[in-house]
């Protein structure tokens, strides 16, 4: 899976289940923590749909607020944590 593909894929999940389908615009460097458009709740379904869709699981040490800046850094660890495809 590519990088475009799992911004993608965030996008559309931040934009229809957090925000509702309100269309803000929402890009890879879209502020989410400073923004207030997630919360800790919203954290907690948003590591479950990268579970889901990308069948990967960030461990804790991974964790800090630094991983839910915006998309693009949660993209780099999710990129970081999968498989490499030979």
């Amino acid at each position: 899976m590519n990088r475009t593909v799992i911004v993608e894929q965030l996008k559309n999940y931040i934009a229809q289940d957090v925000l509702g389908g309100k269309d803000i615009g929402l890009d890879e460097t879209t502020p989410l923590l400073a923004w207030g458009l997630i919360n800790s709740l919203e954290m907690v379904k948003l590591l479950r749909f990268i579970r889901q869709c990308f069948k990967v699981d960030i461990s804790t040490d991974k964790l800090s607020a630094d991983f839910f800046t915006d998309i693009a850094s949660i993209t780099n660890l999710i990129l970081e944590q999968m498989p490499s495809q030979s």
